[in-house]
C-alpha cells in the first residue's frame, strides 16, 4: 500500500511521562499485563477521604471505553490498585475520585498532564492507536474525549506531531480513525480549507478500500464545515446505494419517521424501522452504536401513541425488543403518568405495567444507558439503572396495593437488594410497610421501619408505628433510639451537605402579611433564628415537603429562639387564603404560621419578598428553605429529596450550626 502523503512538517519529539507526585508503580506498562500502582492522597484533593474509587480510561483498537478499578486502602491516605490491561490497549488514564457519582471530588492531576500512559507491545513498540491517543486525549478543547481534563490542553503542533506519527507507523488503520485525522487537518489548516479536504478525499479513495465510515466522515465535512451541499449530497447518494442497510440509511429513515405526524402510518413505519435495523446490530457496530438514541426516541412516541389509544396488546407485543432505558421511559411516561394523574383505571393499566416490570427485570443489567463512550463506568451505569428500576418498582407496588394484589406484591418485594438504593423513597417505604402489615408479615414490616430510619427516609405515619412498637418512656428516649438506628455515613454525608449550603448574606428588610392581613416586618425577628419555607399552593413538591417540615416544627415547638414561617409566594397573595387554609386544615398543618408574599411593584406577581431572596441565589425555584438571623441569610437550600425525616434533620443540623456561630 502506498503511503498517504504527509501534509505537515514536524520537529523531533521527546516522549516521556509527566511527573506524578501522588501516583507510583507504573513505569513502562505493557499491553496485556497486570498493572499495579499506589496512590498517595496526601496533599491532594482526596486527602483524608475514607472511600476512594478509581476509573480507567482505555483506548483499544481506536475506540475509547471506561472501566472500574478496585482500590484497596493500605493506610490512611495510601491506596493500592491493580488492573488487567487488554492485549490491544494502546493508552490508559487513571482518574481517582471521592464522593457519590453525582457529587464527585476528582484528582486527575490537571496541573501536570494527568495520570496518562501509553503502552508497549512485547517488542517494546507503541501499539496501534498509541500515538494518536496520546495526541488527542490531551487536547480536550478539540477532540472532546470524555471529561478527564478540566484545564490541561496541549498545543496544536503537538497534536499534529503525534497524529502524523500514527500515520507513519499505522497508516493502514486510517479507515478506523479518519474522522480524528480530518479533525487534526481542520485544527492545523482551518475548517474552511476545501483544497486540503478535496485532496485527501481523492487520495484516500485511491489508496484505501473506502468504507461507509470514510464516506460519512467526508459527507459531514462537506455538508457542515464547508457548506458544500452538492458535494455532500453526491457522497450520500453513493453511500445509500452501496450500503442500503448501513448507518446512513438508518439515520435517513429515522429522520423521515420523526417528521411524520402521529397516527397509524407512523406506527407502521416505526415497526418497519425496528425490523429493518435491529437494535443489536446498531449497538454492536463500532461505527453506529452512537445511534442507539434513535430507538429510544422512536419508541417513546410509538409506545405513548399505542397506550393513549388503548392498543395495549400491540404495545405489550413490542416490549421484548426494547432495552432497559427505553422500557423504563415507557413505564415512566405512561404507567406513572396514568396512575398518578388518574388518566386511566388501575385495573386497565395493570397488565401493561406488569408486562413492563417483567421485561425490566430481564433487562436490568444490560447497561443500555452506557452506549456513549466515556460517560459512565460499568458500575456507575448499573447504579443508575438500579435507581430507575427501584423507582419503577415503587410505583408498581403502589398500583398493586391499590388493587389489593398483596400476594403478587410480596413476590415483587424480593427484588429489593441494595438497601441504600431501595430505601431511597419514603413514600415507597410506606407502601412496602403497608403491604407487609396487610400480609401479616410483622417481623419484616418492623425491619422496613428500622431500615427506613437508618436511611433517613421514613414517613411520619411510619414513625408513629415504630414508636408504638418501641414503646419509649419519653420523647428523649425515642430520639436516642432513632439516632442510634441512623447510618453513621449517611448522617455525616447529610451534615456535610448542610454545611455546604451555609452562607452569610445580608438581606434587606422586607414585609409580609399574616393570615389576618396584618403586616409582619422582618425587623421584628430580632435575635430569633427564623426558618422560612417559601411555597405555593400549586407546588406539589412544596406540599409534599410539609410532612418533613412538620417534624421540624414539632421538634422546636418549645424552643422560643427558633421560629418557623411558611411564606406563600408566587400564588394569589392574601386572596388565596381560603385555599391555603383549607389545605392546611385538611392535612394536619393548621399550626403552621403562614405568611403571604405581596404584589411586586410593576408586576402581577405576588413575589415581592421572594424576589429579594431569589436574586441572592440566582434561582426562582421552590420549595426553598431559608434560615435568617439578625437580617442575614445563614442557610438556604432548594428542592425536596422526598424524605420527611431527612428534611427534618437538614433543618435541625442547620439550626444547630447557626446556634454555634
Amino acid at each position: 500500500m502506498k503511503k498517504l502523503l504527509v501534509l505537515f512538517v514536524f520537529c523531533a519529539y521527546v516522549f516521556s511521562g509527566y511527573a506524578q507526585s501522588r501516583l507510583s508503580g507504573i513505569e513502562k506498562p505493557q499491553a496485556g499485563s497486570l498493572i499495579s500502582f499506589n496512590y498517595q492522597a496526601t496533599g491532594g484533593p482526596l486527602e483524608n477521604h475514607d472511600t476512594l474509587s478509581c476509573t480507567v480510561y482505555l483506548y483499544e483498537d481506536y475506540l475509547w471505553r471506561m472501566d472500574d478499578v478496585t482500590l484497596t486502602r493500605v493506610e490512611k491516605n495510601q491506596w493500592k490498585g491493580t488492573y488487567q490491561l487488554s492485549d490491544n490497549c494502546a493508552l490508559f488514564a487513571l482518574s481517582f475520585l471521592a464522593g457519590e457519582m453525582w457529587n464527585r471530588i476528582i484528582d486527575n492531576n490537571d496541573e501536570n498532564g494527568g495520570y496518562v500512559f501509553t503502552t508497549l507491545d512485547t517488542q517494546g513498540k507503541m501499539l496501534p492507536g498509541g500515538y494518536l491517543g496520546w495526541g488527542t486525549f490531551r487536547k480536550p478543547s478539540c477532540f472532546h474525549i470524555g471529561n478527564y481534563f478540566q484545564k490541561f490542553d496541549i498545543q496544536d503542533e503537538a497534536v499534529e506531531m503525534w497524529t502524523t506519527k500514527e500515520m507513519e507507523h499505522y497508516a493502514a488503520n486510517l479507515p478506523k480513525f479518519v474522522d480524528i485525522y480530518m479533525n487534526m487537518v481542520a485544527l492545523r489548516m482551518g475548517e474552511k480549507n476545501k483544497k486540503a479536504v478535496d485532496f485527501l478525499f481523492q487520495k484516500i479513495n485511491k489508496e484505501f478500500a473506502v468504507t461507509e465510515f470514510i464516506y460519512a466522515t467526508f459527507e459531514n465535512i462537506y455538508r457542515f464545515k464547508l457548506q458544500d451541499k452538492e458535494k455532500a449530497d453526491s457522497i450520500k447518494a453513493i453511500v445509500l446505494k452501496q450500503y442500503p442497510n448501513g448507518f446512513t440509511a438508518r439515520a435517513q429513515m429515522f429522520h423521515q419517521i420523526e417528521a411524520m405526524p402521529l397516527g397509524e402510518e407512523r406506527l407502521t413505519q416505526t415497526e418497519g424501522f425496528f425490523k429493518k435495523y435491529p437494535y443489536e446490530d446498531c449497538v454492536n457496530d463500532r461505527f453506529s452504536k452512537q445511534q442507539a438514541y434513535m430507538y429510544y426516541n422512536l419508541t417513546r412516541v410509538y409506545a405513548s401513541t399505542l397506550f393513549d389509544g388503548k392498543q395495549y396488546d400491540r404495545l405489550m407485543a413490542a416490549l421484548p425488543s426494547m432495552n432497559f432505558v427505553t422500557l423504563s421511559e415507557v413505564f415512566r411516561w405512561n404507567i406513572f403518568r396514568a396512575y398518578k394523574l388518574r388518566l386511566a383505571k388501575n385495573d386497565s393499566i395493570y397488565p401493561v405495567a406488569k408486562a413492563l416490570m417483567e421485561q425490566l427485570v430481564l433487562k436490568r443489567n444490560d447497561l443500555s444507558n452506557n452506549t456513549e463512550e466515556l460517560r459512565y463506568t460499568p458500575k456507575e451505569a448499573q447504579v443508575l439503572l438500579d435507581i430507575q428500576f427501584y423507582e419503577r418498582l415503587g410505583i408498581y407496588l403502589q398500583l398493586l396495593k391499590d388493587l389489593n394484589r398483596t400476594e403478587e406484591a410480596l413476590t415483587w418485594l424480593t427484588y429489593y437488594r441494595d438497601d441504600q438504593l431501595s430505601y431511597a423513597d419514603a413514600t415507597v417505604n410506606q407502601t412496602r410497610y403497608d403491604i407487609l402489615v396487610t400480609a401479616g408479615k410483622d417481623e419484616q414490616a418492623l425491619d422496613v421501619l428500622k431500615k427506613s430510619v437508618k436511611y433517613n427516609t421514613i414517613t411520619t405515619e411510619m414513625m408513629a408505628a415504630l414508636r408504638k412498637e418501641v414503646k419509649p418512656v419519653s420523647d428523649a428516649e425515642f430520639k436516642t433510639y432513632l439516632d442510634n438506628l441512623k447510618g453513621v455515613a449517611l448522617k455525616k454525608a447529610l451534615y456535610e451537605e448542610v454545611k455546604s449550603h451555609m452562607t452569610d448574606v445580608e438581606i434587606p428588610s422586607f414585609e409580609l402579611l399574616d393570615m389576618n392581613g396584618n403586616i409582619v416586618k422582618s425587623d421584628s425577628f430580632k435575635d430569633k433564628i427564623v426558618v422560612i419555607d417559601f411555597w405555593a399552593n400549586w407546588c406539589a413538591p412544596c406540599k409534599r415537603a410539609f410532612e418533613g417540615m412538620k417534624i421540624a416544627v414539632d421538634a422546636y415547638a418549645n424552643d422560643s429562639d427558633v421560629v418557623f414561617y411558611f411564606v406563600n409566594t408566587m400564588d394569589f397573595g392574601i386572596k388565596g387564603k381560603p385555599a391555603v387554609e383549607k389545605y392546611l386544615n385538611n392535612n394536619g398543618y393548621s399550626h403552621f404560621k403562614v405568611l403571604f408574599d405581596t404584589l411586586k411593584e410593576g408586576t402581577k406577581s405576588y413575589n415581592q419578598t421572594f424576589s429579594i431572596f431569589s436574586q441572592k441565589f440566582n434561582s426562582s425555584g421552590i420549595p426553598r428553605k431559608v434560615i435568617l438571623k439578625n437580617g442575614r441569610m445563614l442557610y438556604t437550600a432548594e428542592g425536596y429529596s422526598g424524605s420527611p425525616s431527612q428534611l427534618a434533620d437538614e433543618i435541625s443540623y442547620a439550626v444547630e450550626l447557626i446556634r454555634k456561630r
